[in-house]
């Protein structure tokens, strides 16, 4: 069987490149071709395209960015006209789907979609029977994805979230160092959310540097492209002790005394790996103004620890809430007592972890 596997985001491309790996230990004999990151791109019989570095998050980016759809677009119907693929798992890819899921149907090619946008977030059915509409099955990393979704679509299943499975989770509680400290900035995965986090997360590293002379900061950088980009922010701050990391942030996670991170998915791997957390979480302004003003969005939490729960488990700063002020203060106490901070994590954990082999289960489902 021929499989084209699809991931528009960095975790995605984490995501996929796992059940791409599963896949194959079930049917090696099963030719894969992928569009999507490097993590993909390592495991994939063929490599069609580059997607999860450029995948950004604001409406304007995505009006503009009309060459980026187009060489997708070329690249997805080269591989369709010169190979014959079976079926397409559709991977996160938010502000793709309709023009990625219109030329695989215009090839009579069924669709799979494992782990669909964050429609089931704010309860929009009209966006989530959009996915409906194409996918043949759904496979949900979220209870209450799954939830939202089986109401729609008959064919949706849930197994777990696949973060449990790729990390390995500490058997015994964390030992911190509260004398000299180590903090780990994940400011995102695209210059964009660079821009609105990486500045803020600085100064507040900056105010913590007067309680704590050894402070040791580290950023892992996820693409290697990104790495000036990012110099360029830490340039203005050549006095703060920062290490920048080529490496997955999983292993400066583990060295942590605290993280301070952007809203997405890394959040979970802080919380599974039983890190102080502290979310920032913040849209391009424009953006921002339709989700509060035109969308009319309400959500009591956006994190995902405190989505999940439905209760504050980590401190989060939204939008103009996100002051490095007011965030080095939290991040003080946090310092002083980061057990405390970790106390309630199992609940989110009871929202991650389901049963066990999610990537055999996922991939039987998606083949089967």
């Amino acid at each position: 069987m021929n499989l084209l596997i699809i991931a528009g985001e960095v975790s995605g491309d984490l995501y996929a490149s796992y059940l791409a790996k599963a896949i194959k230990q079930v049917s090696p004999n099963h030719v894969i071709y992928a569009i999507g990151g490097s993590k993909l791109k390592s495991v994939a019989d063929f490599f069609i395209f580059e997607s999860a570095s450029q995948h950004g998050i604001s409406f304007s980016k995505q009006f503009l960015n009309f060459k980026l759809k187009r060489s997708l677009t070329d690249a997805l119907q080269h591989t369709l006209d010169n190979h014959n693929i079976d079926r397409a798992i559709l991977v996160d890819f938010q502000h793709f789907n309709t023009l990625i899921s219109t030329c695989l149907q215009s090839y009579s090619i069924p669709i799979y979609t494992f782990i669909t946008p964050n429609f089931w977030m704010w309860q929009s059915t009209r966006l989530a029977k959009k996915i409906c509409q194409y996918s043949e099955k759904i496979i949900c990393i979220f209870r209450p994805e799954y939830d939202f979704y089986k109401s729609l679509h008959h064919e949706t299943y849930y197994f777990g979230h696949p973060l449990s499975e790729i990390i390995n989770i500490p058997a015994s509680p964390p030992i911190f160092d509260t004398t000299n400290p180590i903090i780990t900035l994940l400011p995102g995965s695209r210059p964009q959310e660079f821009s609105l986090y990486l500045n803020a997360m600085l100064q507040t590293c900056d105010s913590l540097l007067t309680h704590y002379p050894t402070l040791t900061l580290l950023l892992p950088v996820s693409n290697k492209h990104y790495k000036p980009i990012i110099q360029s922010y830490l340039n203005h701050y050549q006095h703060l002790p920062i290490t920048l990391l080529s490496e997955s942030s999983h292993d400066a996670i583990q060295k942590s005394t605290l993280v301070i991170s952007g809203s997405g998915s890394a959040t979970l791997e802080v919380i599974l790996l039983d890190r102080p957390l502290i979310v920032l979480a913040a849209l391009p302004a424009f953006t921002y103004w339709i989700a509060k003003y035109i969308l009319q969005l309400k959500l009591s939490y956006i994190s995902l620890p405190n989505f999940l729960t439905n209760q504050s488990i980590i401190p989060e700063f939204v939008q103009s809430k996100i002051k490095p002020k007011t965030i080095s203060n939290h991040a003080l106490a946090m310092l002083k007592n980061p057990k405390k901070y970790i106390s309630n994590y199992f609940i989110v954990k009871k929202c991650l972890i389901f049963q066990k082999n999610v990537y055999k289960h996922i991939g039987h489902k998606l083949l089967n």
